[in-house]
């Protein structure tokens, strides 16, 4: 019955193998994996200490009274059970001298405890402090025992990617179960998990219609269930289904898939073996039950809102992180990944014909600044033309050095450079570029503020604005995040910062956002979900790194709050850069684009083989040139010489 199994046991008879991690749907024998291994240790040895963990008393007092008992009923462990008095209770036993225990799992019974075998069953109900360190703590547990050390932790993934089980896999081999198609014999996974966007993957599938009634919805469900091909399209039954999973197979890090030959290469050498069961792998449960309970799950979701039972049929039926409600209707890191590949529309740092202006975001960090780029039409249509991250800045003598934040001012002089003074070249017109229309900084971070402040004046005393000196539109816009999730997407009016953190009144005035960050990020996923061609469609430079696709995605919309399990700067750089749109308001009614009548931060400028901007005869005037005036001149010398209190 369960064939998926047979490599998770043998990375346990592994003796390079330390620790084996399962995910997976509830009665799917994942704890059968560990406990047929520790049988094995019982009869043929080596004989060793067991420490088996689970969530609660309860749950202990409920296996030690069903299920564990059969592993001591067999002849060739019956004799090797003690005969003492405390020998053989119904939560510890003594074989071959060496004590086996059934535990809660807590402060008390994990310290002071050493086995060379430790079993953390359903980790993901722990508490959330021992949930998050578990597996570290029986690495502790083991680490004088050396090579003897063995570690076993299973669970389906109820806490998501950011701790937990899935967490603990993300460590490993990151195996999935791989499979033939019946009908094309074309190799796909049941699941591919966000960390192999590249893999086809069969999906269940059935009909719906959110407008009929429940029962309607649900019946329709079971009626129209099927498995479908990737490659083929094929619509498979679930006598198809159960004959493919005997012929399942495991890919891991290191190997790559052929679609004809199935699984190339060699997994990497790793202590730490993966595996990720899915429902479609059980033989136990049908595609109509599957279908069902999906189904009834997101009948609930839309008549009251609340998505607790989708969340448990999510995880603990089909094996799966819940993603919010809406995750499987939307887009994945998968699936932006091969749009991108697939539309092959132009290459990073590159302006498409058919866009308007640039946008860019930044989102500072205590040692790094995360930046993305946007080009934007007047339907809301973006191209992603660039994300990277700075984490130097190369000093007068030479050296690059780490950057400081929140200690140095100087350190956000790299933005100068790589943002916001950066053209694009525009494909299709040789010699034109296009500069980027506003930057947007995000220093919600407590410790950023007055740098971010100073840095945003010092920008715009350095004549980086676009209009006259007199009324100077600054090319740097300071953001914060709102902790409301009613908050506009942009404030009626900016605040007005006129005064530096001590108190002291300082020139220019400069200008600070409070976006509503929850309705822009609602807006940015819509939006990545969009692949019609229609108004707010996403596309995609190519050769930005596959993390950074991820990071749209590692944070979702659960129960109407945003819950982050990994990094999510894309998202939130995507949600600055539309902010910075709204702030270009380039569907205001005094713009004449239709005619040809651009604004200055939306001109091309033409660049020279030295890379300087020069006026050309057959395009637009290009924007005014950075300028410095005396003050700024004063300013720096002041900061150079270390006079910075006069």
């Amino acid at each position: 019955m369960t064939p998926y199994i047979v490599p998770i046991q043998d990375a346990l008879d592994n003796p390079s193998v330390r620790e084996v991690i399962v995910v997976g749907p509830g009665r799917s024998g994942k704890t059968t994996s560990f406990e047929n291994y520790l049988l094995r240790r019982m009869i043929y040895g080596p004989p060793t200490d067991f420490l088996h963990y689970m969530g609660s008393d309860s749950e202990v007092s409920t296996y030690t009274t069903q299920q564990w008992p059969w592993l001591f009923e067999t002849p060739e462990v019956i004799g090797k059970i003690g005969a003492g008095r405390s020998d053989n209770n119904l939560s510890k036993k003594v074989v071959w001298s060496r004590t086996l225990e059934v535990l809660p799992a807590n402060n008390k019974t994990i310290t002071q405890r050493q086995a060379a075998y430790i079993f953390g069953d359903e980790l993901d109900v722990y508490s959330p402090r021992l949930c998050a360190s578990f597996l570290q703590q029986t690495r502790i547990r083991g680490r004088v025992l050396g090579n003897r050390r063995k570690v076993g932790l299973c669970s389906h993934p109820d806490r998501g990617w950011g701790t937990g089980i899935a967490n603990a896999w993300e460590q490993s081999s990151r195996g999935i179960f791989i499979m033939p198609c019946a009908e094309c014999n074309g190799w796909a996974s049941v699941h591919s998990t966000k960390f192999w966007p590249e893999i086809p993957q069969f999906n269940l599938t059935y009909q719906q219609d959110p407008l009929a009634a429940s029962d309607e919805r649900i019946a329709m469900a079971k009626a129209s269930a099927a498995m479908v091909c990737p490659h083929c399209g094929a619509l498979l039954t679930d006598e198809q289904r159960l004959a493919m999973i005997d012929d399942v197979k495991m890919l891991h890090k290191g190997q790559t898939l052929d679609v004809v030959e199935g699984v190339v290469g060699d997994i990497d050498q790793t202590e730490t073996f993966g595996a990720w069961i899915h429902g479609l792998l059980l033989k136990t449960i049908t595609l109509p039950e599957l279908a069902r309970d999906l189904e009834t799950a997101k009948v609930k979701f839309d008549q009251t809102g609340k998505s607790d039972q989708l969340r448990e049929v999510t995880a603990k039926v089909l094996g799966e992180v819940f993603e919010g409600a809406k995750a499987g209707r939307g887009s994945s890191s998968a699936s932006l990944q091969k749009r991108a590949a697939s539309e092959r529309v132009l290459q990073v740092g590159e302006f498409p014909p058919n866009a308007n202006f640039i946008v860019a975001a930044v989102d500072v960090g205590s040692g790094k600044f995360d930046v993305s780029f946007r080009a934007f039409d007047l339907e809301s249509r973006s191209w992603w033309l660039d994300r990277f991250t700075i984490r130097q800045r190369l000093w007068a003598d030479g050296v690059m050095r780490d950057i400081r934040t929140r200690e140095r001012i100087e350190d956000w002089d790299v933005l100068y450079a790589q943002v916001i003074d950066r053209t694009f070249p525009i494909i299709g017109s040789s010699g034109l570029e296009m500069p980027v229309a506003v930057v947007t900084i995000d220093v919600g971070d407590g410790n950023v503020v007055w740098k971010g402040r100073e840095f945003a004046r010092r920008a715009l005393v350095s004549g980086r604005y676009w209009g006259s000196p007199a009324q100077p539109w600054s090319r740097v816009r300071l953001i914060q995040g709102s902790s409301s999730a009613k908050a506009p997407e942009l404030p009626v009016a900016p605040t007005k910062i006129s005064k530096d953190e001590h108190g002291r009144i300082v020139s220019p005035i400069i200008l600070e956002y409070t976006l509503g960050v929850h309705k822009l990020k609602e807006l940015a996923v819509e939006r990545l979900g969009v692949d019609d061609g229609g108004p707010g469609q996403c596309l995609f430079a190519e050769g930005i790194a596959g993390n950074h696709f991820d990071e749209y995605f590692n944070e979702r919309l659960i129960d109407g709050k945003w819950e982050r399990n990994g990094p999510n700067e894309s998202l939130d750089l995507f949600a600055y850069e539309e902010a910075g749109r709204l702030m270009l308001r380039p569907d205001r009614a005094d713009l004449k684009w239709s005619q040809g009548q651009m604004p200055p931060w939306a001109r091309p400028v033409t660049i020279s083989k030295g890379g300087d901007q020069d006026d050309g005869a057959n395009v637009p005037t290009p924007p005014e040139p950075p300028k410095r005036n005396p003050m700024f001149e004063r300013l720096q010398s002041l900061t150079q010489s270390d006079e910075r209190d006069t």
